[in-house]
């Protein structure tokens, strides 16, 4: 028999709890990549001032050397923080330290490989990347410290993403803020008091790098909940760990391919004056991605855990404020960019007039592909994150490389150098056209499947799942878990589970509402329910509570004050301790499991 929709119970999701933890995450998740990025931008700007426009051409020329390594990062990265959310979702703590654990394997074997490979065949690579004259003299020391270094660079991604998903934003920033001022105060030092040239930028890069890979990679040992773990018989996950942060290094991947095909476009087009505009352009890009990335980077823990429980109320609501925010944080960005373009430039040492001219227009141009470009990279990251993994290489794939070459090299014989500005904003035009026809195509092969998140709304269609919020008052936790009665009734839950359901969330909600919010009355605790298989005995009831505050693991806090008590002889003290109703909980419960993630309490009962 079909299943009925539930009335409405008078339970609502307000979204006050997702919007304060993602708010919470957002703007040190922001910082931490102003960090990687304004070690960018100083070394553009360093070079640019005090040694002229000809290192700007060398630092465009060499791009691809650091994006190379980032791709190696991103991959293992990104894939070791999507496992570890997904096993978060499963309540499996110990995958988390093997995800950690093999993408620090994968991330030092996969640096020392291409940097062994990178110094085997550093001028072929250089001729490759453009490099010609009297560039490849001033390219060669550049790339070989660099490639020396890029141990540093695949490095940072581990911390970047493991200390987010703990929940450890702080330490994060004062990481990154470190490796910002580190990278400057060395660039200085090796450009003005050791006169090494172009190569000096590249010194103080490595050796930030390696320093801030080293000093993450240990905070997370420290502290935390992760460890190094035996991989023996986990070997496999490597594929999956592989895959899952295939569209991160995907991406990475083609910003080398297009750098090295635009670098020599460009040089055909406008020579050296084009190749300072570009190392402009990029700089104006890192500056944009410091919010961009900050901001759907932000999202990926979440979507992580949010998808392994499929709990479609919060991945909609954290998709639309990632987009909300994201909007109000670029289109100003971008404006300015656009309006300040010429200004811009001089901060970079560009004074002839040409190729002012050419960098002003360049950059001026570019902001126009900001604002759709913060919505394509939400998207990536949510399609990444969700396991969607060919749909996000598709879409990355698109706007990274395909759709942007395309338009540049079609348009350069009617626009010269132009074409090459214009197409940043073509391509994400374009990509949104393509990915509306990869949904069309995967929707009509998964009918379940609705709207641009793909979500899979089978349960709330057929009134089995419900998400709401509830005030961390006596009054709002009683009236609760009162109202749930009905969702109980319409799912035909039988009256002993009924009456659990009802007496967990009191007992829980109550217990959070004295250690984690104990001097706060209108905090926001998120609630979901989920009836998992048909109706009758069969039936599984997952029960997701959780909130910030104080940290407070349910569990923990009962065995604790079980064992102290039974080793006195007050017995009536046992029965009226306030562990009592967790205890009660746990003995009828299948499982009862509890996770600290992204600064936030978890708590999953299976009922």
């Amino acid at each position: 028999m079909k299943n009925v929709p539930s009335p409405p119970t008078g339970l609502s999701d307000n979204g006050h709890f997702l919007r304060s933890a993602f708010n919470r995450q957002l703007l040190p998740a922001i910082l931490s990549v102003g960090g990687v990025m304004a070690g960018t931008m100083a070394n553009s700007i360093i070079a640019g001032n005090l040694l002229g426009h000809e290192a700007l051409a060398v630092m465009s020329i060499a791009s691809p050397i650091y994006s190379v390594f980032a791709t190696i990062g991103s991959l293992t990265g990104v894939g070791g923080a999507a496992m570890a959310s997904w096993s978060v979702g499963r309540n499996d703590p110990h995958g988390c330290s093997r995800a950690f654990t093999m993408a620090c394997v994968l991330t030092l074997g996969g640096a020392v490989f291409v940097t062994f490979l990178g110094l085997l065949l550093l001028d072929p690579f250089l001729t490759l990347l453009g490099a010609e004259g009297a560039l490849h003299a001033l390219a060669k020391p550049y790339a070989a410290i660099f490639l020396l270094g890029g141990v540093g660079v695949s490095g940072i991604y581990i911390p970047y993403f493991f200390l987010k998903l703990e929940g450890r934003v702080r330490l994060s920033v004062l990481l990154f803020v470190f490796l910002a001022g580190l990278n400057v105060g060395l660039d200085l030092l090796f450009v003005l008091y050791n006169p090494m040239g172009i190569a000096g930028i590249a010194a103080g890069t490595a050796i930030s790098n390696v320093l801030a890979a080293v000093v993450g990679t240990v905070l997370l040992l420290r502290g935390g909940s992760l460890h190094i773990c035996s991989l023996r018989g986990h070997w496999r996950s490597a594929l999956r760990l592989i895959m899952a942060g295939s569209p991160a290094a995907l991406n990475n991947l083609c910003n080398v391919i297009r750098s090295i095909v635009l670098n020599r476009l460009i040089f055909s087009l406008a020579a050296e004056a084009g190749l300072s505009a570009f190392s402009i352009v990029t700089t104006a890009n890192s500056l944009a991605l410091m919010a961009i990335n900050g901001l759907s980077q932000t999202t990926v823990p979440f979507v992580g855990v949010f998808s392994a429980e499929r709990d479609n109320a919060s991945l909609r609501q954290l998709e639309k404020r990632a987009m909300l925010e994201g909007t109000a944080i670029i289109v100003p960005m971008s404006v300015l960019l656009a309006l300040l373009a010429r200004p811009f430039c001089t901060l970079f040492g560009v004074t002839e007039p040409q190729v002012l001219a050419e960098s002003a227009a360049a950059v001026a141009i570019f902001a126009l592909s900001l604002p759709p470009a913060m919505l394509s990279t939400v998207l990536v990251n949510y399609y990444q994150a969700s396991g969607f993994t060919a749909l996000a290489n598709f879409l990355t794939a698109c706007r990274s490389l395909v759709l942007l070459l395309l338009p540049a090299w079609a348009l350069s014989g009617v626009l010269g150098v132009r074409s090459v500005w214009l197409a940043f904003t073509l391509c994400e035009l374009l990509s949104f056209a393509a990915l509306a026809a990869a949904l069309l195509f995967y929707r009509r092969r998964h009918p379940r499947r609705r709207g641009i998140l793909l979500l899979d709304r089978h349960y709330e269609d057929n009134g089995r799942y419900i998400s709401f919020s509830v005030k961390s008052t006596p009054e709002d936790i009683v009236e609760t878990s009162q109202r749930i009665s009905e969702f109980c009734d319409r799912n035909a839950l039988d009256a002993q589970r009924a009456m659990l359901i009802s007496l967990s969330l009191e007992e829980i909600l109550m217990s959070i509402k004295d250690h984690c919010f104990a001097e706060r009355g209108d905090a926001d605790m998120s609630v979901r329910i989920l009836i998992a298989g048909e109706m009758g005995e069969d039936s599984i009831v997952i029960l997701r509570i959780r909130c910030g505050g104080e940290s407070f693991n349910p569990i923990a806090y009962y065995e604790s004050r079980r064992a102290a008590l039974l080793q006195g002889t007050d017995e009536e003290g046992l029965l009226m301790d306030d562990s009592l109703g967790i205890s009660m909980i746990v003995q009828a419960a299948h499982s009862v499991d509890y996770q600290s993630t992204f600064g936030v309490n978890n708590l999953t009962i299976l009922l």
